[in-house]
């Protein structure tokens, strides 16, 4: 696979996203910025105050937060877009990662396999461009179409309806952004499966949870979940279906005591919990390289940027797979991708702040990395043999890379990790909290 950068489509470097928005092409860079954004190994530093704020803010009693985060401080220039539509296994932006980044660092077979499997995606509120702005994406990576005309992508509401779809989200709640985060990972990782859009009324458990329910009785063998909240209570049978693979994200709060730590869909028995790491490429055999996702050390984000979620859960017992000793309940994450701002995604969202082309965003945040996990479940195509997580930790030797590197706390703070058991917030050999077993390499942990 080759990464193709045409150098035409630079970033534009801004406090505010409307100073890009105005004009086809951008201002371009001067010699000081371009020098700051050309790292070499993917990675894009913070460039200014406010760099990036979470999509969804803390969630209120009885509701759910979103774990996506979009960079603030860069836009790609979407002044190309036409030119490079359809460009196959190609990239067509020096920063962020495309389809083709993805599918290469993990080494999954995606133009190859899927096909026929059905993901569903379940969020909040409706998103009206969601079928528009998903067919820009993959046509601009070169993926094959999915839009809702050839029923490839369905749109459905809690209920598995076409409609009503629900309303728009407050003004504080940016779920559109989040969908169009998880369309895109789904399409970069599982480009010939199937996907159902499930829209609940609005980010209320309840909602939410239904939204589950109803993804598995409309034919969705994996479901990616890309929010939660702190644990209120035990298992929950909607979480549990036969033949169903379901992922949620472990959280962006870090593993500390400050709104970070276990979260609920997370923690359940039978969910796969997922992490996220900062990965870069290096001069290694696999090209790449994984960190746990710590960006609390930089405070550009009207405050600490976030950090992967982990936990050992307060309420759900040791399932009888994990064989992990420190920990004696439910340990999280099992998995994890990549989800660090500073690596972020490539993500084509028509309602930011953006004038289409130029709506070419930088995303992140354990969202990104539950729906490649969730997708690379697809890939592997054995939900009907599996319940939950287990697979993983049977067979994870030789199937996962081992991020050994980093931890989910955040030293400004002097917030310590919530659990006792050391591994649950610091990486290390084998299985660890934030990152669970791994990453993927390829997909026979899945």
């Amino acid at each position: 696979m080759k990464r193709i950068l045409v150098p035409a489509l630079s970033l534009c470097i801004t406090v505010a996203l409307t100073a890009c928005a105005g004009s086809a092409m951008g201002p371009p860079l001067s010699a000081a910025s371009s020098a700051l954004v050309q790292t070499g190994n993917n990675d894009v530093p913070f460039a200014s105050a406010n760099a990036a704020h979470k999509l969804c803010p803390a969630p209120t009693a009885g509701s759910l937060q979103c774990f996506g985060w979009i960079r603030t401080d860069v836009m790609l220039n979407g002044g190309l877009t036409a030119q490079i539509q359809g460009a196959a296994q190609s990239c067509p932006f020096s920063q962020g990662y495309c389809a083709i980044d993805l599918q290469d660092a993990y080494n999954l077979p995606s133009l190859t396999k899927g096909v026929g499997a059905v993901v569903a995606i379940v969020d909040a509120y409706n998103y009206p461009h969601a079928n528009a702005d998903l067919a820009i994406y993959r046509k601009t990576m070169g993926l094959r179409a999915c839009d809702t005309k050839t029923k490839c992508l369905r749109i459905v509401n809690q209920n598995g309806n076409p409609s009503p779809l629900p309303g728009a989200p407050p003004p504080s709640q940016d779920w559109r952004g989040e969908q169009s985060l998880d369309l895109d990972m789904v399409s970069a990782i599982c480009p010939n499966c199937k996907i159902i859009l499930v829209e609940a009324n609005n980010n209320n458990t309840k909602s939410l949870y239904t939204g589950v329910k109803t993804a598995g009785h409309i034919g969705a063998k994996y479901i990616g979940n890309s929010w939660g909240g702190p644990e209120s209570g035990g298992d929950n049978p909607i979480f549990r279906q036969a033949g169903v693979v379901i992922t949620a994200a472990a959280g962006d709060n870090g593993g500390g005591g400050l709104y970070g730590g276990p979260s609920q869909p997370c923690t359940y028995t039978y969910v796969v919990c997922v992490g996220g790491t900062y990965l870069v490429r290096t001069h290694n055999k696999r090209g790449w390289s994984e960190d746990v996702w710590n960006d609390f050390t930089v405070n550009l984000c009207g405050g600490p940027c976030g950090a992967t979620g982990s936990g050992c859960s307060t309420v759900i017992a040791k399932p009888s797979w994990q064989n992990d000793t420190g920990c004696r309940t439910r340990s999280a994450a099992d998995v994890s991708a990549d989800a660090s701002l500073r690596t972020p995604v490539i993500v084509y969202n028509s309602e930011e702040q953006c004038s289409p082309p130029n709506c070419w965003f930088l995303f992140g945040g354990t969202s990104a990395s539950t729906q490649i996990i969730a997708a690379a479940f697809a890939l592997a195509g054995n939900a009907s043999k599996l319940t939950g997580a287990a697979h993983i930790w049977i067979h994870h030797k030789g199937n996962i890379n081992d991020v050994i590197k980093g931890n989910n706390i955040d030293p400004h703070l002097g917030v310590n990790c919530a659990s006792r058991v050391k591994y649950i917030c610091h990486a290390r050999a084998g299985f660890d909290g934030p990152t669970g077993w791994g990453t993927p390499y390829g997909v026979g942990a899945l």
